[in-house]
């Protein structure tokens, strides 16, 4: 998911920010240092006293350069800021917690979830002790953590727990206050990510169009709702609608951050999967290469969004027929999830069925069938047996039985897949229709069996 900007950005304000911030990186820690070390007048260092300004410069410095998508350097100058707050005021000081909620932030966006998951529930318990549950600072914090959580796959408790910020913010600042709709809009992810599309849909829409009436259309956090609300429409089979948001969307993003933000790449990878979904495949490809070269020089090849676009680069591939080189990206890239993530995060499951897909085009079925099985066996284990990635793995593995020859078991899947899919999806969803369509695969093959037995 994304995450919200703050303030409002055309894109040249974005471009002198950038170039700010940069250049008083260069001359910060210096001056940090500098200060920091002077001995006073009497042959010590006061700095709670006498520099604690020099450090909330430094802080103020961080948030430019995450801002304008510098997270390294963001990073380093949070890294050292958050050492010398804990020298100089102690764990527990409110400056102390800004400065390691900021250093969570750059972990997260430079993709150390599990380094960033620690240092932010540390964070959270020390505001709820300090400053109490309702502070606008430990809300913050509590947000903060439902994203790492997010991010490390571990959707339960991110929903919880965005489930209970939501709540506190809009008792606390109300329903059309900027950090309630943040709140709102990582719910709706969170809802989305447990197969809950409905709710998701209801609640990304309603958040759009309070981020249109409180800031405007070309705000970054009101890219960022659309965002949101386009994935809810594609999850749903609203293809064509999804195509026509995310294109808006997509815009707004170069128009406001610029070619190569991490938002504008998040945008065109929906945009691609679109796409995709509508058959307009060497149009996907295209945007998905072009997408996937950009992730690979701004955030790395081993970041978990790059090897997103790689696992786009690949289903475009394999729609194109080039099943081989699909093949060997999508060996690649499952082979970095699993190193990056581990091996049930549910990025890497995606990686493993899209795999699979691959090994049964090139017709190599007991392989396919071996990782479809187990790709099944881990995400009932991890999403449910009803999440409806769980029953897309269903019918993986179920094509796998009848490539074998074993039509009784890929009919017993089918029939409970199809059950499934139509109470969580409902009759006309893509994904139940495949199910009914696999279904009458099966049964049309047992009743051609029965008449050759006659």
């Amino acid at each position: 998911m994304l995450s919200p900007m703050f303030g409002p950005r055309q894109r040249s304000f974005t471009i002198t920010l950038q170039e700010r911030a940069r250049h008083l990186y260069r001359s910060m820690l210096g001056e940090v240092r500098s200060v920091t070390a002077r001995p006073d007048h009497h042959g010590t260092v006061d700095l709670k006293n006498d520099h604690s300004d020099v450090l909330a410069k430094a802080h103020n410095l961080a948030v430019e350069l995450r801002a304008s998508g510098d997270h390294e350097r963001a990073r380093i100058l949070d890294e050292d800021n958050w050492s010398r707050r804990l020298q100089l005021l102690g764990e527990d000081h409110p400056d102390t917690l800004a400065s390691a909620h900021s250093l969570a932030v750059d972990l997260s966006a430079l993709g150390e979830y599990g380094r960033a998951r620690a240092l932010s529930e540390n964070t959270l318990a020390r505001y709820r002790r300090v400053l109490g549950e309702d502070h606008l600072d430990t809300l913050r914090s509590a947000h903060n953590l439902a994203n790492d959580l997010r991010a490390l796959g571990e959707h339960e408790q991110a929903c919880r727990l965005s489930e209970d910020t939501l709540r506190r913010r809009s008792l606390v600042l109300g329903k059309d206050h900027l950090d309630t709709l943040r709140s709102a809009n990582n719910l709706s992810v969170d809802l989305r990510a447990l197969g809950e599309y409905g709710r998701a849909r209801a609640l990304s829409e309603d958040t759009l169009a309070r981020y249109r009436r409180v800031l405007g259309k070309d705000h970054p956090d009101t890219l960022t709702a659309a965002y949101n609300a386009a994935v809810d429409l594609r999850a749903l089979g609203e293809y064509q609608q999804a195509r026509v948001l995310d294109t808006d969307t997509l815009a707004g993003y170069r128009r406001v951050m610029g070619e190569d933000h991490r938002h504008t790449l998040a945008s065109a990878h929906n945009l691609a999967v679109d796409w995709r979904a509508l058959g307009e495949h060497e149009q996907a490809r295209q945007l998905s290469e072009d997408t996937l070269r950009r992730r690979r020089l701004v955030l790395g090849e081993d970041h978990p969004v790059t090897l997103a676009s790689a696992n786009n680069v690949a289903l475009d591939l394999r729609a194109l027929g080039e099943h081989e080189q699909a093949r060997v990206l999508d060996t690649d890239t499952l082979a970095r999830y699993r190193r990056v993530l581990g091996e049930d995060h549910p990025h890497s499951l995606t990686s493993a069925h899209n795999l699979a897909n691959d090994l049964r085009a090139l017709g190599e079925h007991e392989q396919a069938r071996e990782l479809s099985a187990d790709t099944l066996s881990r995400r009932r284990r991890v999403l449910g047996a009803d999440h409806p990635d769980t029953l897309a793995s269903a019918n993986n593995y179920a094509l796998d039985l009848r490539a074998l020859g074993e039509h009784e078991q890929a009919r017993a899947l089918d029939e409970d897949t199809l059950g499934r899919c139509r109470r969580v999806l409902g009759e006309n969803h893509p994904n139940t229709l495949i199910s009914g369509y696999n279904l009458g695969v099966d049964l049309n093959a047992r009743d051609e069996s029965g008449q050759v037995a006659g």
